[in-house]
């Protein structure tokens, strides 16, 4: 009787234990958990280090919790991957808003005039003379500061993760793609030879992929003028003595009578008369709407 008595007692402690390891176990995994998706926003880096002790530690929980911590990881390093490999390409020159790409400053976007191919492309640049021929090709290689793009690429983390890879070495001048070819958010050197490669390469091939879309027509316009101001005034704000840098860029393409897209885009750049950047304005009502069909 009394080893019975015992050997409940022992199993009663036993059980009692287990119960406690069992609750702090589960209490552990939530903080682990919690403390990956509280970071996710408002500190990425460290998010990155807490999802991923929680994932090792606790690959067994919650199914759902798992995946969303997993999806967060794998989106978090195609960001930082896209990142590197564009942001140690920018000037030291940065605005609150804008950055000069390096890289651009080193390219040639063509005079094209190729109107008669069911590719069309015109590209016109207005500047009256080399200094300002090289002041227009530096407010063509102004993006948007990489410091800004990081905050607004780790909050469209959920979108990113179920996206093919970022591409890489490519200034974010784009938005996303469509049918395969990426559509622009703003004017630069990288979007317009983007979209000039692309329609002397469909100018030879209607078909980009194979497996892909067919393109029946596309037409390229990128229209770009620099001015030298007395005084240039534009939303609300007043600058003398300066070069403004007003650039055009319109895509169409056509895959189908149910396969289209396209835009028109427009840039405004304030240079000072020492070629420095000043501001870059994206306020115009084109860069707000795009047509699909």
């Amino acid at each position: 009787m009394k080893y019975k008595v015992l050997v409940a007692v022992v199993f009663f402690l036993i059980s009692a234990q287990c119960f406690v390891f069992a609750q702090e176990d589960v209490k552990a995994k939530h903080e682990a958990y919690y403390l990956c998706i509280n970071t996710m926003e408002k500190e990425p880096p460290k998010a990155y280090q807490f999802c991923s002790e929680y994932l090792k530690k606790y690959p067994n929980d919650d199914a759902r919790l798992v995946e969303f911590a997993r999806k967060w990881l794998v989106s978090y390093e195609k960001i930082s991957r896209y990142l590197n490999s564009t942001e140690p390409f920018f000037a030291a020159e940065l605005g609150q808003t804008w950055a000069v790409y390096l890289p651009d400053l080193e390219k040639r976007i063509p005079i094209v005039s190729d109107k008669d191919d069911s590719h069309k492309i015109e590209i016109v640049r207005n500047f009256n003379s080399p200094s300002e021929d090289k002041l227009l090709s530096k407010a063509e290689a102004v993006y948007r500061n990489p410091q800004e793009l990081s905050k607004e690429l780790n909050g469209g983390w959920r979108y990113l993760s179920e996206r093919d890879n970022l591409p890489e070495g490519e200034p974010k001048w784009w938005a996303g793609y469509s049918d395969t070819i990426l559509s622009a958010e703003i004017v630069t050197t990288g979007a317009v030879l983007y979209y000039f490669n692309i329609s002397k390469k469909l100018q030879k091939n209607p078909k980009l992929n194979d497996p892909g879309f067919t393109f029946s027509r596309t037409e390229l316009k990128y229209d770009s003028s620099i001015k030298k101001f007395d005084k240039f005034e534009r939303s609300g704000k007043v600058f003398n003595n300066v070069y403004v840098a007003d650039l055009n860029l319109t895509w169409a393409q056509v895959c189908g009578g149910l396969c289209g897209h396209g835009f028109t885009r427009n840039k405004v750049v304030v240079l000072g008369e020492k070629g420095n950047i000043l501001e870059m304005f994206l306020d115009a009502p084109v860069n707000r709407s795009s047509w699909v069909s």
